[in-house]
């Protein structure tokens, strides 16, 4: 896995070190250097950036207020000499929090604990989209996760998703049977001509009914059996 970072430092010297020792270390990228953070935000905008190794004490913007007004940071490591502002740097959920002059020990510590989180986040994206399903709805792309979805409506060319947390259906344009092609079985069953419904929902079956928390929905004939297997 590669690590792509920019440093941030007001100080030349202190720039170029943290470079020359970052080039040690085979998995970590720097896409670019910078002597003030006001240079920034454009460059993040433009680039897909691991992590920020940001200088604190800095003329224009302190280091800490700087990854505070970013909507959505990278991964930071602060880098500074001085001690005072260690808490606010990890209030910030900095990876870490590095003392100049910076130990090559410490440092590849410090790289270590973005390996990690970095792998971790890896993971949790891969699992979200094993777990979730892509539609359109007014022609923006929206991502839904299974344990959302409460159950579907056939409407002949278009199709409700009932949701947990929304009043309203999402309104998708697809005929049921395509729908039931890119839902996995282990969550969800057709239950009739008109529904699919998410099995992890189920609440209550009595006799031609299924109970999903406050609705019943109508179970088709051929679909009896198979939602009798269900409630055993």
């Amino acid at each position: 896995m590669k690590i792509r970072c920019i440093l941030i430092d007001d100080e030349p010297f202190a720039l170029n070190i943290l470079e020359d020792d970052l080039l040690d270390f085979a998995h970590v990228e720097i896409l670019e250097k910078f002597n003030s953070p006001m240079e920034v935000p454009d460059f993040l905008q433009k680039n897909e950036v691991d992590l920020i190794f940001s200088d604190i004490q800095m003329p224009e913007m302190l280091g800490t207020q700087f990854i505070k007004n970013l909507e959505k940071p990278p991964l930071v490591i602060f880098t500074t000499a001085f001690h005072q502002y260690a808490l606010e740097g990890f209030e910030l959920n900095a990876v870490d929090y590095l003392m100049k002059p910076i130990r090559k020990e410490r440092l590849a510590i410090a790289l270590k604990k973005v390996e990690d989180q970095l792998t971790l986040r890896e993971k949790l994206n891969e699992e979200n989209e094993e777990s979730s399903i892509l539609i359109n709805v007014e022609y923006q792309k929206v991502k839904l996760l299974f344990n959302e979805i409460i159950y579907i409506e056939g409407l002949k060319d278009y199709v409700k998703i009932y949701l947990t947390d929304r009043v309203h259906p999402l309104m998708t344009r697809s005929n049921l049977r395509g729908m039931e092609s890119k839902l996995p079985e282990k969550y969800f069953t057709r239950i009739h001509n008109s529904y699919i419904i998410n099995k992890q929902k189920i609440t209550g079956f009595h006799q031609s009914k299924v109970s999903l928390s406050t609705v019943e929905l109508p179970v088709g004939k051929k679909y009896v059996d198979s939602i009798k297997a269900l409630s055993e």
